[in-house]
């Protein structure tokens, strides 16, 4: 029994040793959410986009990982994703129901989606790649008013102003903006622009110089599902309960 007792004593003694004098474990780095630059602390980031309709090939990712996988219509999107479609396209809507759509071989991002504390809206799309229409709600149908939304794509920013509706077409070198209804106002290195109805803007987007403007607008053949789909939603709001059919056939 004494050398029991002693040989747990002389292990129980080695193992203090052996705490006492073991380097110190390297300290873990703490978990912190990213904040963009810039961004105002206090608002609340919530999902207050989703999918609307999703037809053919279309693919989301977010901007952390960038693992795209195929969505369902009514997925959420949030601040950071990115959409891309292949042979397909894709219909995006906000809370306070603008539309954005997605043409066929596009890519654009969600860079900000966020609820103010003042429970107003503030929206950001920036297009990449392809074919995107945007078009926002009349006030007489929904009250939008102090909400906040930016169209984005190389180093420009289009602010639209209710009942806005625009196409922008955008490749590797050029991206032409045309305003199909409403008001809106175009920022860049050049400065600020009014946009007018039946005009195309035509931007160098290797360039910083203030776009040319062509006196009239090229048809896209996504135009009449662009046109439908405003239609569509303008109704189903205006008239609350109603069924409507759609066809959704880009």
């Amino acid at each position: 029994m004494r050398v029991i007792a002693f040989t747990l004593v002389s292990a129980l003694a080695c193992n203090t040793w052996a705490l006492q004098n073991a380097p110190p474990a390297p300290a873990r780095e703490p978990y912190r959410v990213a904040q963009p630059p810039g961004q105002p602390h206090g608002n609340t980031k919530v999902a207050i986009a989703w999918f609307s309709e999703v037809s053919g090939e279309v693919e989301l990712a977010s901007a952390v990982d960038q693992e795209f996988q195929r969505p369902l219509n009514h997925s959420a999107i949030i601040q950071g994703n990115i959409i891309r479609t292949g042979k397909g396209a894709a219909e995006v809507e906000l809370e306070d129901q603008s539309t954005i759509r997605v043409g066929p071989n596009s890519v654009i991002a969600f860079p900000r989606l966020e609820l103010l504390p003042s429970g107003t809206k503030a929206s950001a799309v920036r297009g990449l790649r392809g074919t995107i229409y945007v078009s926002l709600m009349p006030t007489y149908i929904v009250d939008t008013r102090g909400n906040d939304f930016e169209l984005l794509f190389g180093k420009q920013q289009v602010h639209l102003k209710p009942s806005g509706h625009v196409r922008l077409e955008i490749d590797h070198t050029e991206a032409r903006l045309v305003i199909r209804d409403g008001k809106g106002e175009v920022n860049g290195a050049f400065g600020s622009m009014d946009l007018v109805k039946k005009r195309t803007f035509h931007f160098d987007l290797n360039e910083q110089s203030q776009p040319s403007v062509v006196m009239k607008v090229t048809k896209n053949p996504m135009d009449k599902w662009d046109a439908a789909a405003v239609a569509f939603h303008q109704d189903q709001i205006a008239t609350p309960g109603r069924i409507g059919a759609r066809f959704f056939t880009p």
